[in-house]
């Protein structure tokens, strides 16, 4: 590796567009991860559903990831003093020092601090890496109207799907005690759950009652500890490790994704009218049916893209 620069601009996959969203217009940048291997430690151990964790195919050093940081700036110029939502990813944990050190931590939020318009900053991250120490260091680089959203990747509120299906050993135990960290910084912190619709295992009318169940779980975790929940609604589609380990769980049905939503949305707007759900397509190129990606997306991205920033349900008639 003769020239770090080549690792300045991100992979085409992981180059993300603007995405109008429940909390402003929201951007989603990735860096590289700075593991030894340049892999989420977990990658081939836990989370048999994801390919996000290879990384890059390299270590990522705090220079490449400052050139990185370089290159987005200057890449995105003309829409970053309209992003209201910076979504932080790494391939990782992003609050883990051994995959994103504090040193490119504290150059992402104080340019996060600069972006007029950004009111929450979301980082992505294993739940043991969340800690209140952490979120105390990372909540001063940022303005006082701004605040800290850490995005937990729970997937289902079942341990038979979380931890059986897609081995995930996050316990609930553990998703309390990221509450509790943010708990002490409540006025400045959110969690965003990322939800993961029709995981394999199960399907149709089971897979619209556990995603919905999921919901309540956060909410339930909200009104617990005083903490923000917002939702990330992600529908299931093939990859190559999905594939691999559940060679026959289909793609998620939109039709059945809809229904969801429709029961997901007026639980909110009951019990929790304070949170959001965002349904996110991106995949990074992992689909492995790109053309019935496509074809979905023209018959569904206008519904579930004015869903996004409206949360009515009327949006979502097809």
């Amino acid at each position: 590796m003769s020239d770090n620069k080549d690792y300045g601009r991100p992979p085409e996959g992981s180059l993300f567009e603007p995405v109008a969203s429940p909390r402003g217009l929201r951007l989603a940048l990735v860096f590289g991860n700075e593991s030894p291997t340049g892999c989420c430690p977990y990658y081939n151990i836990q989370c048999i559903h994801c390919d996000l964790g290879a990384g890059e195919g390299v270590s990522f050093s705090h220079e490449m990831n400052r050139q990185r940081l370089e290159f987005l700036q200057q890449y995105y110029s003309e829409i970053l003093p309209k992003i209201c939502h910076l979504v932080i990813y790494n391939y990782g944990s992003t609050l883990n020092d051994s995959e994103l050190s504090k040193e490119t931590r504290q150059r992402i939020l104080e340019f996060a601090s600069r972006l007029p318009a950004v009111k929450r900053i979301s980082f992505d991250s294993r739940e043991h890496f969340v800690t209140a120490a952490r979120i105390g260091e990372m909540l001063p680089l940022l303005r006082p109207d701004q605040s800290l959203s850490i995005t937990l990747g729970l997937e289902s509120q079942s341990e038979e799907v979380r931890i059986g299906h897609l081995k995930k050993t996050i316990t609930r135990s553990e998703v309390d005690s990221v509450f509790n960290a943010l708990s002490v910084y409540s006025d400045r912190t959110a969690v965003e759950m990322n939800v993961l619709f029709q995981p394999p295992g199960i399907t149709g009318n089971e897979a619209i009652a556990e995603v919905v169940a999921t919901i309540e779980y956060g909410i339930e975790l909200m009104q617990q500890h005083g903490v923000l929940v917002d939702f990330n609604f992600h529908p299931y589609y093939p990859s190559i490790k999905g594939t691999k380990f559940f060679p026959d769980h289909p793609r998620a049905m939109m039709e059945h994704a809809i229904r969801a939503l429709f029961m997901i949305i007026r639980l909110i707007t009951a019990k929790s009218p304070e949170s959001r759900i965002f349904v996110g397509w991106n995949d990074e190129g992992h689909d492995l049916q790109p053309t019935v990606k496509k074809m979905k997306q023209l018959l569904y991205s206008p519904a579930f893209a004015a869903f996004n920033v409206s949360q009515n349900e009327d949006d979502l008639q097809i």
